[in-house]
């Protein structure tokens, strides 16, 4: 039990924090900002060790976005309202996103030796695109989770970190939540 428990205590911790951070998103709440910076932290550590280096660099990306959005959010003389992208502003962002894995994922794969370059990368780029629209309170963020989301539980189930697969088919329940409850508030 000792043993299960430092082989996967970190991963747990991981887990831990990354729930209160998306549950507290769903709420609109900004506390959800630092368990995200935790939460990021902890997974950037756990991602470096099974050697998916784009998800381990992503973590860095999501605790300055963490530090974006908790500012953006507790910002009192304009309340962020929850809002549509425009069409252009999605072909831009899933764009980005493409070429951003097919040139980190390409560097990848050419400097080292790390699993699924390709796929983590352009992963990648859709977490930083959906986070940033989170931090603008975009609805069209949960829809990036969604699809994110369920790529990644293959990848960790590939991987092993059946704990962190787990995870995300939480998180998929929770964007599908936090779509709705967004989509009600959207004016």
């Amino acid at each position: 039990m000792i043993e299960f428990i430092q082989s996967h205590g970190i991963e747990y911790a991981g887990i831990i924090t990354a729930l209160l951070g998306v549950f507290y998103s769903t709420k609109q709440h900004k506390i959800a900002w630092i368990w995200n910076f935790i939460a990021s932290f902890i997974y950037g550590i756990l991602f470096y060790q099974v050697g998916l280096y784009s998800d381990m660099e992503l973590q860095g990306v999501f605790m300055a976005m963490a530090i974006y959005g908790f500012v953006k959010w507790n910002r009192p003389i304009q309340l962020l309202e929850v809002t549509n992208s425009s069409g252009s502003n999605l072909l831009i962002g899933i764009g980005g996103s493409l070429i951003f894995g097919f040139a980190s994922g390409y560097l990848h794969h050419e400097l080292s030796h790390v699993s699924l370059p390709f796929l983590d990368a352009t992963l990648t780029g859709f977490s930083i695109w959906g986070t940033y629209l989170a931090a603008k309170k975009k609805i069209e963020n949960w829809l990036v989770w969604i699809f994110v989301d369920i790529l990644y539980i293959g990848v960790y189930i590939y991987k092993g970190m059946n704990g962190t697969a787990l995870l995300y088919v939480i998180f998929l329940i929770f964007a599908f939540r936090g779509f709705y409850a967004w989509k009600k508030k959207l004016s």
